[in-house]
């Protein structure tokens, strides 16, 4: 039995710190190589140091316990790397009387269980892939299990909540409120990392569950009655790179005698990746645009800081919308990173663009080039097919599957799929993004062969 002996916290409500993946032992990828030049410490953005957030969160909230939901170290190679800051945070979890509790995730398979045999107080729940469970004591009276799944490998092709719906475990002390730990792919059948589905977590019969494995957080935020069941993945502690967008950092999760759940993320992540989409004007050049990117970005960080997030450094990837005159002076600024880099203060946050990302369009009337009968016209028809979801456009994208399907199945880009967050780069939302920019840029090329050639389209 896992036992908080610091009575004073009282036993009306048990609160728990719930950490999603820290991948100790990797670093932040994309951040400018001046960074440290604009007064940013470079440790400070490192998953060592959101674990070490993490721990004063809470200390300073004197919660009940800390949950780990799985690749806490990035690798095996990382073991050695990953154990002082591991050790540290876990001695100063016991110091403070709070309990660590974890799964073993894809990633640290074998690290984990590695470190928790040298760190006194870090408890693994499921090991071996048994489901296993320990109960959360308040005021010397149980007050929550945790329910926990550890993976036996690094890929698990079975469903391990569909193990537990066959052999469920039987509730230690009926009437305290059951929490579910574990990492995996929810709805994603036929995965090699532990899929599970939304349907096998209703019916295990807990209160809730915290997930591991996804980066981009979705567990739910509120307040739940008993029966609603909230479930969703946790989120790493830190973006680790462009892609892992938003807020990042440990849940409180609280628990009352009455049955509700009250779940809040907090934004502790030094470190945050983000976008917005700056509207460019049709007759606005690139040095127009450049210094309103920088306007933007300033501005989106003050929103976000307003909204209680204030990271030390934030990387954004603005879009450019809009129709435009200066489309190939837009693009060629894009292309060759121009605005890249490009960093301002905004009070205690520094702001850089990582990459300006292009959604541009050609300030021409599609649908009068489309009636004629050229190359231009053509192709001005397929963007047009893109706007609306109809019989066409999904033919339009089948074809387009079809013809990149063969380049998308080389064996070369398999490595890819094991990638964190990896997405389907055939998907519909991916391709119609695609072919928006590539025949936009074709058609621009296309008008302007036919200006030179006097508009005849020969």
């Amino acid at each position: 039995m896992v036992a908080n002996s610091d009575s004073a916290r009282g036993a009306g409500e048990l609160t728990l710190l719930a950490i999603g993946d820290v991948h100790l032992g990797t670093r932040p990828s994309s951040l400018p190589d001046d960074l440290q030049d604009s007064g940013v410490d470079l440790r400070d953005l490192t998953p060592e140091a959101a674990l070490r957030d993490a721990v004063d969160v809470a200390i300073e909230k004197r919660v009940d316990a800390v949950l780990f939901a799985g690749d806490v170290v990035e690798s095996n190679n990382a073991l050695f790397e990953a154990l002082r800051p591991l050790e540290t945070a876990v001695n100063r979890l016991v110091e403070a009387g709070i309990p660590a509790l974890g799964v073993v995730g894809n990633h640290d398979v074998e690290a984990l269980p590695r470190l928790a045999g040298l760190i006194d107080g870090l408890v693994l729940l499921g090991e071996g892939g048994q489901w296993r469970s320990r109960v959360i004591e308040k005021a010397g009276r149980p007050a929550a299990e945790i329910v926990g799944w550890s993976f036996p490998q690094r890929q698990v092709r079975d469903s391990p909540v569909a193990i537990l719906l066959r052999k469920p475990i039987v509730p230690i002390h009926p009437g305290i409120p059951r929490i579910g730990l574990v990492h995996g792919d929810l709805d994603a059948s036929g995965g090699a990392y532990a899929p599970f589905s939304s349907r096998e977590l209703g019916e295990a019969g807990l209160d809730a569950w915290l997930l591991g494995h996804i980066h981009k957080p979705s567990f739910p935020e509120g307040t739940f009655a008993t029966g609603a069941v909230p479930q969703g993945y946790l989120g790493s502690l830190v973006g680790l790179d462009p892609g892992e967008m938003g807020q990042h950092g440990p849940w409180l999760v609280q628990l009352s005698s009455g049955g509700q759940i009250e779940t809040t993320h907090l934004p502790t992540a030094a470190l945050r990746w983000d976008r917005f989409d700056l509207e460019v004007g049709e007759d606005e050049d690139s040095v127009d645009v450049g210094e309103r990117l920088i306007e933007e970005a300033v501005s989106f960080a003050r929103e976000i800081q307003d909204q209680g997030s204030t990271p030390k450094a934030l990387g954004l990837r603005p879009r450019l919308v809009g129709k435009t005159q200066h489309y190939d002076a837009l693009r060629r600024a894009i292309e060759t990173g121009t605005w890249k880099g490009a960093s301002r203060h905004a009070g205690p946050t520094l702001v850089f663009i990582d990459k300006v990302l292009d959604s541009l369009e050609l300030a021409v009337d599609l649908d009068e080039i489309a009636r004629g009968d050229d190359p231009p016209a053509i192709l001005a028809g397929k963007l047009l097919l893109l706007v609306e979801a109809r019989d066409e456009r999904t033919a339009l994208l089948e074809q387009a599957r079809s013809e990149l399907g063969t380049v998308a199945g080389k064996i070369l880009w398999t490595a890819l799929d094991g990638e964190r967050d990896a997405t389907d780069p055939l998907a519909d939302d991916t391709l119609i993004a695609l072919l928006k920019k590539s025949g936009t840029a074709a058609l621009f090329d296309l008008l302007n062969q036919r200006d030179a050639d006097g508009g005849s389209g020969s």
